[in-house]
């Protein structure tokens, strides 16, 4: 009987105690996971944007000097 009674003591104070702060720490390491994913892939999606402005910036140029030429 007193070993269950250590036990049950034991069990709730690892629930209470360590697995607690385990648990807060597998929230923060999401969190800021998750963050630098998000920034992560804005600066891809911002990156890919402008590198597809350019091209169309350079294509529209090139057929306005060509346009410009061949008149």
């Amino acid at each position: 009987m007193k070993s269950s009674v250590n036990n049950l003591v034991l069990e709730r104070g690892i629930l209470s105690s360590v697995y607690k702060q385990e648990i807060k720490r597998n929230i923060r390491s999401m969190k800021s996971e998750s963050l630098s994913r998000i920034k992560n892939k804005l600066k891809n999606d911002s990156a890919k944007f402008y590198s597809e402005t350019a091209i169309a910036l350079k294509v529209s140029m090139f057929a306005i000097i060509l346009v410009l030429l061949v008149v």
